[in-house]
């Protein structure tokens, strides 16, 4: 058994903790008594979407393990491993403090999957963060900061898919962890779940084509014997959705037994239809959207062999009729 003082960084939704548990699980399963410092939280368009007691709530509850803030510093004690868990990149200048403060002592840098961002270059990198608002040179030098970041100081990358031959696999640790927690409550109705993202916010669609986009999925869906449901995104507005029907289970999507109990999963190219496919076995739709394609167009190679291991070809939303028809019990 090992003392173990994890310093962890990059947190900024609520999926980013899935990975940092099933992590954290692993060591707690192998004897490890640890102690996590939350360093703080990223941010997505402008919000923070995570705290402290969401970190203790989204982690284990298990005897060994302690969660605490900042205050705790950046020290470790004497005869505990040293720890840096950093969401999707690490960060060297939280890696440059962590080494101050611990001058002489190992330091092992472990990152845990972000989403779909974790597997780009750093040409998808940038064009992210340009589509969150990054301009000019400041958005070209911090894409490439992350990318070097991840490439020099990385010791372990703890991901939920792994290269496998010329394709992937599943991590069966990770994907355990994401099955043992859902949340919610299944019942028997017959779904057609809708996984939105903040496009409209993004600035790279029109509200009102999203908007036909909305109506037409209910419509599709109403004719193949289904209920449409909707996911919002927490960074999205949610008035546009009118009198849809949402999903606001606590949680990330992959945790929702709506989501994993549906009878097919709508959505773009996206972490969470990926997950729901690969760990749920969903049948899952993805929706080419020509408002889109300048995004699509920016995917690394990684990132599209990914995506095409697990989810079909993308189509346009109008063919999700004739698909559906083809899906056991999704006609009345």
């Amino acid at each position: 058994m090992s003392a173990v003082r994890i310093f962890l960084s990059g947190v900024a939704s609520a999926s980013h903790l899935l990975y940092v548990g099933a992590y954290v699980e692993a060591r707690l399963q192998a004897g490890d008594r640890i102690v996590i410092v939350c360093l703080g939280f990223s941010r997505f368009l402008g919000r923070q979407h995570v705290d402290l007691d969401e970190v203790r709530r989204g982690l284990p509850t298990h005897p060994a393990l302690r969660i605490v803030g900042p205050e705790a510093g950046w020290g470790g004690l004497r005869g505990e491993t040293l720890v840096y868990l950093a969401v999707g990149a690490p960060g060297i200048k939280p890696w440059l403090r962590l080494k101050r403060a611990n001058p002489w002592r190992p330091l092992r840098c472990v990152v845990v999957d972000e989403g779909l961002g974790s597997y780009g270059d750093w040409r998808a990198r940038l064009a992210a963060i340009r589509r969150e608002g990054g301009k000019g040179w400041r958005a070209a030098l911090r894409a490439w900061v992350v990318a070097t970041a991840q490439r020099i100081l990385a010791d372990q990358r703890w991901a939920l898919y792994q290269p496998h031959g010329t394709g992937w696999q599943v991590e069966p640790r990770i994907a355990a962890w994401f099955r043992a927690r859902q949340t919610g409550v299944a019942d028997d109705a017959r779904r057609l779940y809708f996984i939105s993202q903040p496009w409209v916010e993004l600035g790279q669609v029109e509200v009102a084509q999203y908007r036909t986009l909305l109506d037409e999925l209910r419509h599709m869906a109403s004719v193949a014997g289904l209920a449409l449901l909707v996911r919002p995104h927490p960074a999205e507005d949610r008035a546009k959705y009118g009198d849809l029907p949402l999903d606001v289970t606590d949680g990330p999507i992959e945790l929702s037994r709506l989501a994993a109990g549906a009878v097919a999963v709508v959505g773009f190219n996206s972490t969470a239809l990926v997950n729901l496919a690969a760990i749920h076995g969903r049948p899952v739709f993805r929706i080419e959207l020509p408002a889109l394609a300048v995004v699509e167009a920016g995917l690394a190679p990684r990132q599209r062999s990914l995506l095409d291991a697990f989810l079909p070809l993308p189509r346009p939303a109008g063919e999700l009729a004739s698909w559906l028809a083809t899906l056991p019990g999704a006609t009345p």
